[in-house]
């Protein structure tokens, strides 16, 4: 149980030098920053839990590869997280509605998120890194799935089937 401890420690690393990474260095995009992190997390976890227990018995291969499941899986977590919580829609109106009481009205709300280029500020940040990631094609405003976004598409239907979710995550 001990050898657990090393992955929360990972992850108490993991948050501190992601923190430092957005407000000190504050990169454009910090994904490449974050799986850069978990993976040396994942070498530097291996490398202590080898050097402090071994591995000898099957025991300690297992011991050493729920360390590692338990370390990704809390990077991956906490990623999430920040992209969830702190960039997502919901966390930016929730923001704006408690620092700027005129658009508590839904008519005011709605303006807030009209811009000049056609698209809605929701849109106006998604579509543009949907096509760069190439999960869309966004062309003189007509929009086609890729490949991947087909991917991502059927993944996300099968994840409302299996956990019978209506669109956008409610319980049916």
């Amino acid at each position: 149980m001990i050898r657990l401890a090393l992955p929360l420690c990972g992850i108490v690393f993991f948050f501190l030098l992601s923190l430092a990474t957005v407000r000190l260095l504050r990169p454009r995009q910090p994904k490449s920053y974050f799986v850069s992190y978990a993976i040396l997390l994942l070498i530097v976890s291996a490398w202590i839990y080898i050097s402090i227990w071994g591995v000898t018995t099957l025991d300690d291969a297992l011991g050493l590869t729920a360390c590692m499941l338990v370390q990704a899986l809390m990077c991956l977590t906490m990623w999430n997280s920040f992209y969830s919580l702190l960039w997502g829609f919901s966390g930016g109106l929730m923001h704006d509605l408690l620092n700027d009481p005129s658009v508590r009205h839904v008519d005011c709300l709605v303006r807030l998120y009209d811009t000049e280029v056609g698209l809605d500020r929701i849109l106006a940040r998604r579509l543009p890194n949907l096509d760069r990631g190439g999960y869309i094609g966004f062309r003189n405003g007509v929009l086609q799935l890729r490949p991947k976004g087909r991917l991502i598409a059927f993944g996300t239907w099968c994840s409302f089937k299996v956990f019978s979710l209506g669109m956008g995550g409610g319980t049916k």
